[in-house]
């Protein structure tokens, strides 16, 4: 920095991007590493779960979800 470099502290918020996809989300097996297909439903994700566990009898999942972030000023307006 230069000795005439002036730094002020600003308040930043991050959030969902609002322009973006929604949340995408799967489930993976924690026992064999098998994943739910990817969607922006958390039932659909839940039930592949269920299902799996019922013909492997494996009962540890990984909930892995996806979500496009934008972050901003705080003061700034949002659309």
């Amino acid at each position: 920095m230069k000795p005439n470099t002036v730094l002020r502290h600003a308040l930043w918020t991050i959030g969902p991007d609002p322009d973006r996809d929604p949340p995408t989300m799967h489930t993976a097996c924690r026992e064999c590493g098998e994943k739910s297909p990817a969607g922006t439903d958390r039932a659909t994700s839940d039930l592949w779960a269920l299902e799996h566990s019922g013909r492997t009898g494996h009962r540890r999942y990984h909930e892995c979800v996806s979500v496009d972030l934008i972050t901003r000023p705080a003061r700034e307006e949002t659309a």
